[in-house]
């Protein structure tokens, strides 16, 4: 006869815990893991026709993918090498993609497919980037590359919104006249890379991603070479350099004018300067902002005097050439020094001649020494560029510039600040930047090189840096 033995619940959660202090741990309650997060995205299993098919010109592919998928942006992201007239309808369902191509195809030509980054699988959003479908109307798909780098000249930073086209040498007008063969987009490194490519001479160049693609716009990105390139013989990696040939005008606000009343409006020109409260900084123009364009009067003479108003020689004053509605004073003022300057009412007029309300005076003070730092930079490797000018930039605007003559460079007085430091290779030696030019006589911008290096002055201080140069 066998015989159960019953064991008290108390008994029985005593022996349990027990066992586990014996076992030198406790029990911890963990919910069951849903395993590893998918982090493969999506790759094709099937395609009709065949991938790489050759001696085929497909009015509809298919394209079977190993999970369900969806698009993003496809339109936007989808490239078709070389162009073609109308764009493919693509319909998505499930895990697959029906392509359908409604143009007549060249022949003996490889044509590709790039999705960049619009398919992504459904669950973890994983992106498969640059998929690429490839098949030719010939009997072997081109092989041909071509890759390279593009930057903004005046600035050495990259533009990913910026493209590379490609147009046949044989049409020295295809870039103002007709859509490129090939285009390729620009990343983030502003890098490109074109694929498929036929064995014969391009001309390549850079231009905005617009719906023409086409260079039209003088105060638009652009960058060309001035040699062809063959995808089969070019090997080595292709620099561009993009430029805005003329600066973009800016907008000038409307302004309604009564031209009956015109000549009866009393004087409304209103001003504000760049003077920080009753301070001026010593390294810049005293600057007189007004809210319409303006002129000066020569037959009333602004100057700059001491406090017992003895006028102080030197003083050069000019309206902005870019900026008609801005007056700039230049003088080579003494730190911590009291200035005044004295505007006759007549002094600045407008275009209906309008002028001050009344004559005016601003009495103001210029920093002392002790509120700038001073800078010693030791430079090596100089001497392999043309020409180099050594740029201080701040909100992307170059603030000081200093031609490179030899290994120290002193700069006895710079404001407070972090500057980011850039390179200028001044090939006419201007002291400045220089635009490039395509139409007519071609010529390259200057360069100028990010050196991804910050400057960091400290006020009544003496500032050290070592800096590098390398090619």
């Amino acid at each position: 006869m066998i015989r159960l033995k019953f064991i008290p619940s108390i008994v029985l959660c005593c022996m349990v815990a027990m066992s586990l202090i014996q076992m030198g741990g406790c029990a911890n309650i963990v919910p069951p893991s849903g395993g590893p997060r998918d982090s493969i995205p999506p790759y094709a299993v099937y395609a009709k026709p065949k991938d790489s098919s050759t001696n085929i010109a497909p009015k509809e592919i298919l394209i079977s993918f190993n999970e369900y998928i969806t698009t993003n942006a496809l339109q936007e992201q989808l490239i078709v090498s070389p162009n073609i007239k109308n764009n493919p309808l693509i319909d998505q369902r499930l895990n697959m993609l029906r392509i359908r191509l409604s143009d007549s195809l060249n022949t003996n030509t490889t044509y590709s497919l790039q999705f960049g980054n619009a398919l992504r699988d459904v669950n973890e959003g994983n992106i498969a980037q640059n998929y690429t479908y490839v098949f030719s109307t010939g009997n072997q798909i081109d092989t041909g590359q071509l890759y390279g780098k593009v930057q903004i000249a005046e600035t050495g930073l990259v533009d990913s919104t910026l493209i590379a086209v490609l147009h046949p040498i044989e049409n020295d007008s295809a870039i103002y006249n007709d859509k490129p063969n090939y285009y390729s987009r620009i990343n983030g490194l502003g890098v490109f890379k074109f694929n498929f490519l036929p064995a014969k001479d391009f001309n390549i160049y850079i231009v905005p991603n617009d719906y023409n693609k086409l260079y039209d716009d003088s105060t638009k990105l652009f960058a060309f070479l001035n040699r062809s390139v063959n995808p089969t013989q070019n090997k080595d990696s292709i620099q561009l350099y993009a430029f805005e040939a003329a600066p973009k005008k800016e907008k000038k606000s409307a302004t309604v004018i009564n031209t009956k009343n015109a000549k009866k409006q009393s004087p409304t020109l209103k001003y504000n300067s760049n003077l920080e409260g009753k301070e001026k900084d010593i390294l810049s123009a005293l600057i007189l902002n007004f809210e319409t364009p303006i002129r000066l009067n020569d037959s009333f003479t602004i100057g700059i005097t001491d406090t017992n108003l003895i006028k102080q020689a030197g003083a050069v004053l000019s309206v902005n050439a870019q900026n008609k509605q801005q007056v700039e004073i230049d003088f080579p003022w003494e730190a911590n020094t009291d200035y005044k300057l004295v505007l006759p009412q007549k002094s600045i007029m407008d275009s209906l001649s309008n002028f001050l309300v009344k004559a005016d005076t601003i009495r103001f003070k210029t920093k002392p020494e002790s509120s700038y730092g001073s800078a010693i930079i030791r430079i090596n490797g100089y001497q392999q560029f043309e020409h180099p000018v050594l740029l201080l930039i701040q909100d992307q605007k170059v603030k000081f510039s200093y031609p490179i003559t030899q290994n120290l460079l002193r700069i006895p007085l710079l404001p407070p600040g972090d500057y980011q430091l850039k390179l200028l290779t001044d090939a006419n030696q201007n002291g400045r930047w220089d635009t490039g030019k395509f139409m007519g006589s071609q010529i390259q911008p200057e360069l100028v090189r990010n050196l991804k290096l910050i400057l960091n002055i400290k006020s009544n201080w003496d500032n050290e840096m070592n800096l590098i140069l390398k090619p």
